[in-house]
Order: structure tokens, then sequence, then C-alpha cells
């Protein structure tokens, strides 16, 4: 599954933490610049279908 995270980078880093407990990061993109907002970014991520550890 591909994930987009737009934000501040302090957004990015806490989705990132976030999303890493519930799924398995594959990869991730170089950040891109949003054109639309200053200091806002862009990433993508590439995570596994499902997570094998039980919780």
């Amino acid at each position: 599954m591909r994930i987009r995270i737009d934000g501040t980078r302090a957004e990015i880093v806490d989705a990132l933490f976030h999303l890493r407990l519930h799924f398995t990061v594959i990869g991730v993109s170089r950040v891109y610049p949003d054109r639309s907002r200053p200091h806002h970014w862009r990433i993508y991520l590439t995570t596994a279908r499902d997570r094998k550890q039980p919780r």
C-alpha cells in the first residue's frame, strides 16, 4: 500500500512514528517540497499488506 504524508517536518516525523507502530514500512521516497504552502513537505511511504506479528 502506498501512503502520502503532507505537513511540516515535525508532523511528518510524528506521522511516521505512529504509522510504523501499525504497518511494516518497506520504502520511503525522498522529501518533496509542497509548492502550495511554505515550509510544508510531501513524502510517500510503501508499506506491507499486513503485519504478521500478533498484537
